[in-house]
């Protein structure tokens, strides 16, 4: 059930960090990655393209970062033209960081495909739906074929957590990340060894996220037991005769 088989670094704690201004995040202790979100800048985001490229090459420095640029439909905060989304999350991909990008959006602009093991695809399902297992069945078939670096699910619903556990311990050659909305199935879904967990600073980005204090301490929890799973404790033989 533990996906121990990857290494006890699992999941990457991505810290998701809303970007209204080019101005360095804060202290970021914990995490592993830092998620830009910039579709928190609106308008502003197509006025600093230029100086946009010089900010995610510094924050690389110091950190793995992922660049989302995500719309209301997909969970995000404000419309961003297509154009202008495919040419930021080139650019930050050319730079050298990670992109974000739905299922569906990469479907229409086959040009991201191109950047394959710099791609987290995702379905982000905002409703109830039928025939869940299906459809991500279908996506992680896409991911496989791009050779992305993650697949990741997230849902509001809490009944289709059996199917994205299923699809997470039955994982193929994409690694797959399950990202529920509940707190509690957060955190199951840490032990389980997810790729990724996305965290909350300041207030997060998402309903349901831990804090980056929390997801640290659960992980340590996770990387315990595998341990002493692979290490149990030295039990000597007792010499004691029985009748």
């Amino acid at each position: 059930m533990f996906k121990a088989d990857a290494g006890l670094n699992r999941p990457i704690l991505v810290c998701a960090v809303p970007v209204r201004e080019l101005k360095p995040p804060g202290a970021l202790a914990g995490c592993e990655a830092v998620e830009l979100r910039l579709d928190y800048m609106g308008g502003e985001l197509g006025s600093n393209l230029t100086r946009l490229r010089g900010f995610i090459e510094d924050l690389l420095g110091a950190s793995r970062v992922i660049v989302t640029v995500r719309d209301p439909g997909e969970g995000g905060v404000s419309n961003v033209d297509p154009g202008l989304k495919v040419k930021v999350l080139s650019m930050a991909a050319e730079a050298g960081a990670l992109i974000d990008v739905e299922v569906d959006f990469i479907k229409a602009h086959r040009d991201l495909v191109e950047f394959r093991d710099r791609v987290i695809l995702s379905r982000h399902i905002l409703n109830r739906v039928d025939g869940i297992r299906g459809i991500i069945m279908s996506d992680y078939s896409v991911a496989n074929s791009m050779h992305a670096f993650a697949y990741k699910i997230a849902t509001i619903n809490d009944g289709d957590l059996p199917a994205l556990i299923e699809l997470l311990v039955n994982e193929g050659e994409t690694p797959v990340a399950i990202i529920p909305m509940s707190p509690i199935h957060r955190a199951v879904s840490i032990m389980l060894g997810t790729a990724l967990m996305y965290c909350a600073v300041d207030g997060g980005t998402a309903p349901g996220q831990l804090s980056i204090q929390d997801c640290v301490r659960i992980k340590g929890e996770r990387v315990r037991l595998i341990e002493a799973t692979r290490n149990p404790p030295y039990q000597p033989h007792s010499t004691v005769s029985h009748p």
